[in-house]
């Protein structure tokens, strides 16, 4: 049966010729010395017995009478030491017909069908819409003197016949020795025409409207290459699951990674487990990780004591603080009753990494097969590189399972802030220039190394308790009036409903005044709305009386909730003009802030303002980076944290519910890294070690002192959390500098805090703020100035 060479919807005509290919042997046989090692008689002698070959093949199995003289020619561009390692193939332009291919290419992919359970990379997995815009792009540069590249990489998942697990392949075509034609007169594009098509590179209606398909014939073939990056790929694809919030704690992403595991090491059957260490109460647990198991426990209990695996091979890369590996558990001498469970659930051969942070052991992460030897110290290391990435994820299922979603992200780019926009623009001239000279580059990765870190926190005083006070309040009085028009309609009505529903209020009215439970504002506003509201409906009409009343208690009414909102109005609305203040007043003095010293600034809300800062020599491209500006910023912040304490009591008397503000400022003396994220469009601390400080951020407003039950954080006070000496002894001379100037009272407390999850050894100074104090100007050189003054 013969191959029809078009066996798509692909819109373009293509033909299969080997006239580039043979006139290439033709024009290098006699000049180039290379091909002086080839039987250059006997390639001439084919080449002129086959003249059919320098013309359009429409049957791909006539290629069967040249196999000799297809395969001298395709040597030149599948070199014969290779056929046996590389994954090639020569198709059919811009079509996944093959008519000469490599053992490793055959096996992966044939060449007179197309597989259906190939993914790729393309948008949507839209392989033909990719094909028509690439082959659109070719027609543009050919004939309409474009110059336009589409270097974008492709890669396909290409599952293994055998093991079923997914392999991916990069996927390099090269073009050489294809061309297109124009069967018919070209149709006028102008330069704004093409700029609609560039612009919109996915319509492919669009493309084929203006690049008429039955205008062009594509001929020649293309070189397809596949490299697979399956370890590369799938390690990076599992270090982006693990940066979820929820990584390690849905059932969907174990089998995502597991499965990305397995392809890593084409091993179909291993397992993973992952389990954590409750170090103050001495257990290991899975508890909070639904879903991910750890096959070392029997039975998979939720907790087992620390000393149940005394002995084991769990104790000894606890001990070492490294991976260890058994890779034949039945040979495995003095066996603990851990390896022989391990053994009846068929485990034969196991990894056990140590999952670290903070230099101490968190977790552990381990690989099981049933095969021995399969797991060795040479296999076993790929799975290094995301080990940093299961303690990150650990360590925020123990530390952060409770705590809310990060603040929302910034919507533009942070690369708008001048110290970091110039290395954005670095990147993108860098991969321009390797483009320019042939070279396919992707946007790589943008890392500030060495970077110091600034936080604070305007927060409101008790802003749950406020909230829910109001919510109490407003549905008491909702109820209260609720029943006063029920006693009047009680009055003039004679129905036993009447009592039953004066009953229910009294009832809810008893339950609020209690205090407010979780679900208690949904039942009592969906008591209120449906079914108040349609019984006072049923009296309004027929008695002006109980009509007037009754729209006397809807006046009082919020008109789009439909229940009374006076006292949670007014504290949403106090909460609002607070943040407000703060949040535009940090924007005004940041901007001026830029001036200083360049650095990258965010700021969240919540029931306040939170911000970050960092700075540092990696962040600056025409800059010197000194450790006097870290000072001036520590003193800027603190006099910030002052003005914002004074503006926000100077708002008080216009506020509906007034409200109270605590501040904070977390010391971070040492330098990190932070990473910008692609997916969120922001920058984020990077590696293990630094999720200390993000952990201790988002819990230290919530610290109390040692000893006591009071908070750290209290109105009227700025609480500077640090932990060295050096850091103390810095900020105690700030402090002395802003009583100097009436900025700060004599009110200064040095305090030892409770410790926190993961967060030891913390202190805080705390100092009152004088909110009468005259307000002043600080510009750049008046804050350096008191800077040196107080280095002096």
């Amino acid at each position: 049966m013969s191959k029809q060479i078009q066996t798509n919807s692909f819109p373009f005509s293509t033909k299969l010729n080997l006239a580039p290919l043979v006139e290439y042997w033709e024009a290098n046989l006699e000049s180039n010395n290379i091909f002086h090692l080839y039987p250059t008689d006997r390639i001439k002698e084919l080449i002129k017995a086959a003249p059919e070959l320098k013309e359009p093949i429409e049957d791909l199995e006539s290629l069967k009478n040249h196999k000799e003289l297809l395969g001298l020619l395709m040597s030149a561009i599948m070199p014969p030491a290779l056929m046996e390692t590389e994954y090639a193939a020569a198709l059919v332009p811009f079509n996944f017909l093959g008519f000469y291919a490599t053992p490793g290419y055959r096996k992966l992919l044939p060449l007179d069908k197309i597989r259906t359970d190939i993914t790729s990379s393309f948008k949507d997995n839209d392989m033909e819409a990719a094909k028509i815009f690439r082959a659109c792009l070719f027609v543009l540069n050919k004939f309409y003197g474009t110059d336009l590249k589409f270097d974008q990489p492709v890669l396909v998942s290409i599952p293994e016949s055998e093991t079923k697990l997914d392999r991916i392949y990069k996927v390099e075509f090269n073009l050489q020795f294809a061309d297109v034609i124009a069967k018919k007169p070209l149709k006028p594009l102008s330069k704004e025409q093409i700029q609609l098509l560039m612009s919109d590179i996915y319509n492919t209606e669009l493309w084929l409207e203006y690049i008429e398909p039955d205008r062009f014939e594509f001929q020649g073939f293309s070189l397809c290459h596949l490299v697979d990056v399956t370890e590369g790929e799938m390690l990076s694809r599992i270090k982006y699951d693990l940066l979820k919030k929820d990584a390690v704690i849905c059932p969907k992403s174990f089998e995502t990674i597991q499965q990305k595991i397995r392809s890593i090491f084409n091993l179909p059957q291993m397992q993973l487990g992952l389990s954590f260490f409750d170090i103050d109460n001495n257990i290991m647990s899975n508890q909070g990780m639904s879903g991910w198991n750890s096959f070392m426990m029997p039975n998979q209990k939720e907790k087992l004591s620390c000393d149940y695996f005394v002995g084991s091979v769990y104790d000894k890369a606890n001990e070492l603080k490294r991976p260890v590996i058994i890779e034949d558990l039945e040979a495995m001498p003095n066996k603990s009753h851990i390896e022989k469970e391990l053994l009846k659930k068929g485990i034969k051969n196991v990894a056990v990494a140590p999952i670290m942070y903070d230099d101490q052991v968190i977790g552990m992460l381990e690989l099981g097969t049933p095969y021995a030897g399969k797991l060795n110290a040479i296999s076993a290391s790929k799975m290094e590189a995301v080990l940093p990435m299961f303690s990150a994820a650990v360590y925020r299922v123990l530390e952060e399972m409770k705590t809310e979603v990060r603040a929302l992200i910034q919507e533009e780019c942070t690369a708008i802030h001048p110290s970091v926009e110039w290395r954005f623009l670095q990147e993108g001239y860098d991969i321009l220039s390797k483009r320019m000279s042939g070279r396919k580059e992707a946007f790589g990765s943008i890392v500030f190394e060495n970077v110091y870190p600034l936080y604070g926190m305007s927060d409101i005083r008790n802003s749950s308790l406020e909230r829910n006070s109001a919510i109490q309040e407003d549905l008491k009085q909702n109820l209260n009036a609720a029943k006063k028009v029920l006693k009047a309609i009680s009055e003039k009505k004679n129905m036993p409903i009447l009592k039953e529903i004066d009953f229910r209020i009294n009832k809810e009215i008893k339950k609020i005044a209690k205090g407010l439970n979780s679900g208690d504002e949904s039942s009592v506003i969906d008591f209120l709305k449906n079914e108040i509201v349609p019984a006072f409906d049923h009296f309004k009409t027929g008695d002006d009386d109980l009509l007037e009343i009754i729209n006397n208690y809807e006046s009082q009414l919020d008109p789009a909730l439909g229940v009374i909102y006076n006292k949670r109005k007014d504290f949403e609305e106090s909460l609002t003009q607070i943040n407000k203040v703060i949040s535009e007043y940090l924007e005004e003095v940041e901007l001026e802030a830029q001036n200083i010293f360049p650095h990258y600034f965010e700021k969240y809300k919540t029931d306040g303002v939170e911000y970050n800062i960092y700075m540092g020599q990696s962040m600056v491209n025409d800059r010197e980076f000194s450790p006097l500006y870290l000072n001036n910023f520590r003193l800027w912040q603190l006099i910030v944290m002052c003005e914002i304490a004074a503006k926000v009591d100077g708002l008080k008397n216009k506020l509906s519910k007034p409200l109270d503000i605590t501040q904070l400022i977390l010391v971070h003396g040492e330098a990190l890294s932070i990473k910008f994220r692609k997916d969120e469009k922001h920058f984020d601390v990077d590696g293990a070690y630094n999720i200390r400080y993000e952990i201790v951020k988002k819990r230290i407003d919530k610290a109390f002192i040692f000893g006591t039950e009071e908070r750290l954080t209290q109105p009227g006070k700025i609480a500077i959390v640090y932990t060295q000496q050096k850091e103390r002894d810095e900020y105690v001379r700030y402090i002395q500098y802003l009583q100097s100037i009436g900025y700060l009272t004599d009110n200064v407390e040095y305090l030892e805090l409770e410790e926190l999850q993961g967060a030891h050894g913390l202190k805080a100074i705390r100092v009152e703020v004088d909110g009468k104090a005259p307000r002043q100007e600080f510009g750049n050189e008046v804050i350096q100035n008191v800077l040196e003054a107080l280095e002096a």
